[in-house]
């Protein structure tokens, strides 16, 4: 049986909510298309793979003590799951690595940006975390330039650092990272920001 799954966090046009096993087909269909993952080394690839990715999803959700929230993104019109959004906590607990995915299908609408800023949203005020951080493969223009449209500060530029797959080969590629404080990110809110929970949340 799945855990409950609950309404993580709203925004504007989406909300996110925790995975369950339906979700399945949803997750190989965009994470199995290399034109869609090319650039993320750690997508499932088969239908066993993505079993055990939904396996770990559902774990995290009952952990003692969370450190992963990956979860499914909506549309609020229609119900459509169009990829996930995900918040890893760093070793020490006050840092966490964002991360996202979408459906080749719903690119170019500005979701990615929208579901990024919902998860800042919930890590620096939900959780209170110090930092949140991205990375991504330095040819990846489209990701890197959601992260600059969050405002987040690209920090470093390691050259050839990983020997990891790209497009279904694997080569050496170079990485940027890019990264926010929390201190940043509240000045960032406009005056008389209140509720970290509110749907748009002054964003």
């Amino acid at each position: 049986m799945d855990p409950v799954s609950p309404i993580l966090f709203t925004t504007e046009r989406l909300y996110t909510r925790e995975f369950t096993s339906n979700d399945a087909e949803a997750v190989y269909r965009y994470a199995s298309s290399i034109e869609n993952s090319g650039f993320l080394p750690f997508c499932p690839e088969s239908r066993e793979d993505v079993g055990h990715f939904i396996e770990r999803r559902l774990a995290d959700q009952i952990a003692e003590k969370r450190r992963c929230w990956d979860v499914a993104i909506c549309l609020k019109e229609t119900d459509e799951f169009i990829g996930s959004v995900s918040l890893a906590l760093r070793e020490n607990g006050d840092q966490a690595e964002i991360g996202w995915i979408l459906d080749m299908r719903y690119w170019h609408n500005g979701y990615a940006v929208e579901a990024a800023r919902g998860m800042l949203r919930f890590g620096f005020l939900g959780l209170e975390l110090h930092r949140i951080f991205a990375r991504c493969d330095d040819k990846n223009k489209a990701s890197y330039s959601v992260m600059e449209r969050l405002g987040m500060r690209r920090e470093a530029h390691f050259i050839k650092d990983e020997y990891t797959r790209v497009n279904g080969r694997h080569s050496w590629r170079s990485h940027f990272i890019y990264a926010m404080l929390q201190k940043e990110y509240l000045l960032s809110l406009p005056d008389g920001y209140v509720s970290p929970t509110g749907e748009n949340a002054g964003l």
